[in-house]
């Protein structure tokens, strides 16, 4: 392509992925013409593949290989994924509901309503200044050289000062503090103190030579904040203060672990409060600390993590002044309030946004769903379910040879009682719990303030009750074999992002259909077969299915699985092993299901030409593998060392290289890496 129509072909292109764009912010209720959004659709699939790379040789960078040119990473933001722009349109809608101006009837509806108007009215959050946050740390020593005229170092008690802002704010200084459930026990939750989360990340950043540059701008980006909130300070002040903030910062990073795949469990010890005092001694009072804190004495042992931390916040404490102890603690509260952050910068919805979803967003989750309550798309997705989930029931029945006929049998049934479940929240539950918060008009900093103060204490009294099961952030479906059902969160039930009636179907199946077959299968994989059709903790699998389970899953190892490197890396784990047999399971799942619909589809000839779209010259089955594999476009940042699960590459390529129909669509040879001589199946 020479370099004339290439860049003609870019700028139509980003004028179509805008169209789009436009499109999926709109309500569902606007009307687009087929030909804009089957044409603004065709771009956004064309902009990210890299027609440049084999198919064959690597069908994640085939599909996905200009998605890092869009969308790269930084070192802010270590990872940019496509499905991270669901949150971000679930984002956009919100601000603009929450600005409607409509009356709100609920309570719910109008705290977050007045918060929200709060936040983005810069005029008089500019005009209030520090002056809401000065007035709640106002007690001596908070504010070193900018509220005091003298500052006297022998009076400024930095544990006193930390623990109160802990208290209050909820914010970590130089201690990190949690509640969480204790590792053994069922029924207690206990005290997990160590380092507090460093705004750079890792040690790595703070001490490596080679991320001197992203140093250098975390310190400049301090000291321009700190000039602009305080010009009468100086800009030479602004500068000596952010110095102080990243050495201290990289002083402390130093006592976080050299290894950062250490698990949690392998970073941690267990140790009575009073042990902690003693080893510490006073540089390092752990036990007034949380008394303060807590506002009682702890008895009971706490966690603490990393183990080398305490030691080496004792040199920090000994070695550093105490005023730049004290100028570091301030910076600290003003970057936990954001006070020097978006929110003084015009157009600053999405941000407020963002803020609410902090600390509210079950509330804002009911508030969504029931303005843009999108009943085509729930209809969609449960005509997904329902083929979805009769290709897998006549394949339970007549073909997976390794199960025996009881265990299917149980099997069967327990597909039958799989539901799909929106989840949502009761609305006068949602307004109780929102009670007690003060949320007055213009007062946006004591507006979170009085929030920070709710949710922090929230938080602490849960160390005196019995843990209840943590609801995770989800985006995407989530099978919960606690009621065997596959849960839909608010935030997925967005239209035009997955799916478009105007859309091809093979569109539908890769995306609502494999997410939904994936959830599916965790009601039958390791995990999944230890709860029974009703939730109840109890085996249905008999010996004989379990061992030809098991037996077939080790293939995922032994094969191609066990060599995939990411970065040099090898990703394998028995985590990573069940992870690559649902993608497996799922995708080819979702493809027969695709096939059984176009297979019964009457007047074929009619729709062929609904089943292409334009600018790609593809066929249905071959844009079927190529919307699969973008539901997992991403870009990860040098910066980032750990993979929490499978990196996203390896999963496409690892689960479509087991499907014999992809190697036939893309016409791959044998033994190329995409078509492997031995395949790995199960489901």
């Amino acid at each position: 392509m020479c370099a004339g129509t290439h860049h003609k072909w870019l700028l139509a292109t980003l004028v179509l992925l805008a169209s789009l764009n436009v499109a999926l912010q709109q309500s569902i209720a606007q009307n687009y013409s087929s030909g804009i959004l089957r044409m603004a659709k065709a771009a956004q699939i064309r902009a990210y593949i890299d027609p440049e790379r084999e198919a064959c040789d690597d069908f994640y960078e085939f599909a996905c290989g200009r998605w890092r040119k869009l969308h790269a990473s930084s070192a802010a933001k270590p990872r940019s994924a496509y499905l991270d722009q669901l949150q971000d349109l679930y984002v956009r809608k919100s601000a603009d509901m929450l600005q409607s101006g409509r009356q709100m009837a609920d309570t719910a509806d109008r705290k977050l309503t007045q918060f929200f108007e709060s936040c983005r009215n810069e005029v008089t959050v500019q005009q209030l200044g520090l002056s809401p946050i000065v007035d709640f740390v106002d007690f001596r020593g908070g504010w070193p050289e900018i509220k005091l005229a003298t500052w006297y170092e022998y009076e400024y008690d930095w544990l006193k000062v930390v623990a109160e802002l802990r208290r209050r704010l909820g914010v970590d200084i130089l201690i990190g503090l949690e509640v969480v459930p204790d590792y053994e026990e069922d029924d207690m939750n206990r005290l997990r103190v160590g380092a507090p989360q460093l705004k750079l990340g890792g040690k790595q950043l703070y001490l490596d030579s080679s991320y001197d540059d992203e140093r250098d701008d975390y310190r400049d980006d301090i000291a321009e904040k700190l000039h602009k909130y305080f010009p009468d300070m100086g800009e030479r002040w602004a500068k000596e203060v952010a110095q102080q903030v990243l050495d201290i910062e990289q002083h402390l990073a130093k006592g976080l672990p050299d290894n950062s795949k250490l698990t949690l469990a392998q970073m941690t010890r267990q140790r009575f409060v009073s042990e902690l005092k003693s080893v510490y001694g006073s540089y390092v009072d752990l036990n007034r600390y949380l008394t303060m804190v807590v506002n009682q004495t702890i008895y009971s042992k706490v966690y603490e993590t990393p183990e080398e931390y305490f030691s080496n916040l004792v040199e920090v404490v000994r070695d550093t002044p105490k005023l730049h102890i004290a100028n570091y603690t301030m910076w600290r509260v003003l970057d936990h309030l954001d006070f020097a952050g978006e929110i003084n910068t015009p157009h600053n919805d999405n941000w407020c946004v963002r803020k609410i979803i902090s600390f509210m967003p079950a509330q804002l989750q009911n508030m969504f769903n029931r303005n843009y309550n999108n009943i085509l798309l729930v209809n969609d997705l449960q005509s997904t379910w329902a083929d979805i989930k009769r290709t897998f029931k006549d394949e339970l029945a007549s073909e997976l040879e390794w199960l025996t006929e009881s265990t299917r049998q149980h099997a069967l049934q327990k597909l039958e009682k799989i539901r799909l479940r929106l989840i949502a929240h009761e609305d006068a539950e949602l307004a109780d719990q929102l009670r007690n918060i003060d949320i007055q008009p213009g007062q946006y900093y004591s507006n979170l303030i009085n929030i920070l103060e709710w949710d922090t204490q929230h938080k602490l009294q849960a160390l005196f009750t019995k843990p209840k099961t943590a609801q995770p952030e989800v985006r995407l479906p989530r099978y919960n074999p606690l009621n065997n059902n596959i849960e839909i969160p608010i935030v997925f039930l967005q239209s035009r992002f997955f799916w478009d009636a105007e859309y091809p179907e093979a569109l539908r199946y890769a995306t609502l259909g494999y997410l939904l077959a994936h959830e599916m299968l965790r009601g039958f994989d390791a995990a999944g077969r230890r709860y029974d059709q009703h939730g109840y903790q109890r085996s249905w699998w008999d010996a004989a299915s379990t061992e030809a389970y098991d037996e077939i899953a080790k293939c995922f190892i032994a094969n191609h699985y066990n060599n995939l490197k990411y970065r040099g890396q090898n990703m394998f784990s028995s985590t990573a092993e069940e992870q690559c047999i649902l993608d497996s399971g799922a995708v080819a799942i979702a493809q027969h299901a695709y096939q059984d619909w176009w297979s019964n589809m009457e007047d074929r000839q009619d729709k062929l030409s609904m089943e292409s779209l334009p600018l790609l010259d593809y066929t249905p089955q071959q844009l079927f593998f190529i919307g699969y594999a973008q539901l997992w476009c991403v870009d990860y940042h040098d910066s980032v060392e750990k993979f929490e699960t499978t990196p996203e590459p390896l999963r496409v390529n690892g689960a479509l290289a087991n499907l014999v129909d992809f190697a036939r669509e893309f016409k791959c040879s044998m033994s190329s890496k995409m078509h492997p001589q031995r395949k790995c199946e199960l489901f």
